[in-house]
């Protein structure tokens, strides 16, 4: 049982975050300096293929375990024979994929519009990422939050080690970075298995029939759910195959993979730290204090991820320039501003309104959101992008994810006591719009220090403007500033 405190567990588990969201970032800048765009584009793809067969294999055994687990009678704080059911599960949709994955490569039959010869790679990738899944998920029930920090920090830069040496120095190309990827998974998970006592204790053997049959009742609404989930995600690389060429799969796949590591992190991050506090909450003071919880991360989602969005956007040209390599900078400077908004829009969706169908077990529901992302964007992406190319693309993901967003928010308000438009979230929407009007004059310089200076000054105006207009967190913050404070006082007296 961890002994620190959940403050203390949730900056543990945003600083591993922090670091791996670094190194990977550190990755996007290796792959598009060293990985042509045809290469990136089908490291891109096979990575993608290997993460749709996860969603549609395994992402229902962690959702299930994320929310089943936690015991808080048992000596690791997680329930035994629900663990083993979960893990003898893991196993059979293993000997499953390994069958045909084996059978497909036997028969040269391509699967997702990969080639025969990537399966193997296809399923080590499948297998090592699931099972890690599962290990860190179950660190983070447990608040074992050095054993998160360790498994992901370890794989990020054992990832980026292994994968530099094999495209580098042996000329391995998307085969190398895939092969990196696969050995880091494989390296962490067993080192998480071997130190992790809780795992000694797990026999998947055991398994009880009634255990299994509860595991799968509450999980099979998930595999559709999780199928079209990571389906809505990857599909734009599938269309974008079928429709422009591998090459342009890199060109689009680069500022997507920028957003990754930098807007998306910041705001899984909050998800992975308010989780278990929202799960607790629910657990044991009802659906209205979990509301609450739910409110206030995504008022927190908001307060961080709309300036990130907007800063992208704004300075679109100079973070391709700073960031990417030369022959992906054009196309970024193109269609990050409305990755930037898609990506905000998924995240919101993703890390906050499905959570509020997660905690009440309203699984069907969870199939409600990626349906609507899956099918707008087939229907609207291969017109847009004979049309604008990469950029058509692009604006097709923006436009489902808008109306995703729009549905989700009302069965959100559905199914708990939740209140999206508030002073607070105004005075965000407000700060952040200012930040990006400030910026807009200086998004055609580009060079790295110019660019650089300019997130400094947009990061310094958005605080200044959540201080002007009064926000209640900066003055939190600002109390804790001699000058900040001085200027909160004077500012509040005047308004008054």
């Amino acid at each position: 049982m961890s002994t620190l405190s959940l403050k203390s567990n949730a900056a543990i588990t945003t600083t591993a975050l922090a670091i791996s969201s670094g190194v990977n970032f550190v990755a996007i800048f290796a792959w598009t300096h060293l990985l042509q765009p045809a290469e990136f584009g089908t490291f891109s793809l096979v990575s993608a293929s290997a993460l749709l067969l996860n969603a549609i294999a395994f992402e229902w055994l962690r959702l299930t375990g994320a929310r089943t687990l936690f015991d808080p009678t048992q000596p690791y704080e997680i329930s035994g024979e629900r663990a083993n059911a979960l893990l003898a599960l893991y196993g059979a949709c293993c000997c499953l994929l390994m069958a045909a994955s084996t059978l497909a490569w036997a028969c040269d039959i391509s699967v997702l519009g990969m080639p025969a010869a990537f399966l193997p790679m296809l399923a080590a990738f499948a297998f090592t990422e699931m099972a890690l899944s599962l290990v860190n998920t179950v660190s983070r029930i447990r608040t074992e939050a050095w054993q998160f920090f360790a498994s992901m920090v370890s794989r990020s830069v054992l990832s980026l080690l292994a994968g530099i040496l094999l495209v580098a120095g042996f000329g391995a190309g998307a085969r190398g970075a895939l092969l990196g990827t696969v050995i880091a998974q494989a390296v962490a998970l067993v080192a998480g298995l071997v130190l992790d006592r809780f795992w000694h204790s797990v026999r998947p053997w055991r398994a009880r029939r009634t255990e299994l049959l509860a595991a799968f009742r509450l999980g099979a609404p998930l595999i559709g759910s999780c199928a079209l989930t990571y389906g809505a995600s990857v599909v734009d690389r599938f269309l974008i195959a079928g429709v422009l060429g591998a090459a342009e799969i890199g060109h689009y796949m680069a500022p997507t993979d920028l957003l990754q590591k930098t807007l998306v992190f910041v705001m899984l991050a909050i998800n992975l730290t308010a989780y278990p506090t929202l799960v607790r909450t629910y657990e044991a003071e009802g659906n209205a204090a979990a509301g609450r919880v739910l409110q206030n991360s995504f008022a927190l989602q908001l307060g961080l991820g709309l300036p990130a969005a907007i800063g992208i956007a704004v300075l679109a040209p100079g973070v391709a320039d700073l960031l990417l390599g030369a022959s992906y900078r054009d196309a970024a400077s193109r269609i990050l501003p409305l990755l930037a908004i898609a990506t905000l829009l998924r995240c919101l969706i993703t890390f906050q309104l499905a959570m509020a169908f997660q905690i009440k077990r309203r699984m069907k529901l969870m199939l409600v959101p990626p349906t609507i992302t899956l099918i707008a964007t087939v229907l609207l992406a291969p017109y847009a992008m004979r049309a604008w190319g990469v950029l058509g693309m692009a604006l097709a993901t923006t436009i489902a994810q808008v109306l995703t967003f729009a549905v989700s928010v009302a069965l959100s308000k559905r199914e708990m006591p939740l209140v999206f438009v508030t002073r607070d979230t105004l005075k965000i929407v407000g700060a952040a719009i200012g930040m990006g009007a400030l910026l807009y004059p200086l998004r055609d310089l580009h060079g790295p220090v110019q660019t650089l200076l300019s997130i400094a000054l947009g990061g310094g105006a958005y605080g200044a403007l959540l201080l002007a207009f009064r926000f209640g967190p900066a003055g939190k913050i600002a109390h804790r500033i001699p000058i900040l404070r001085a200027f909160w006082t004077i500012y509040g007296a005047r308004r008054s």
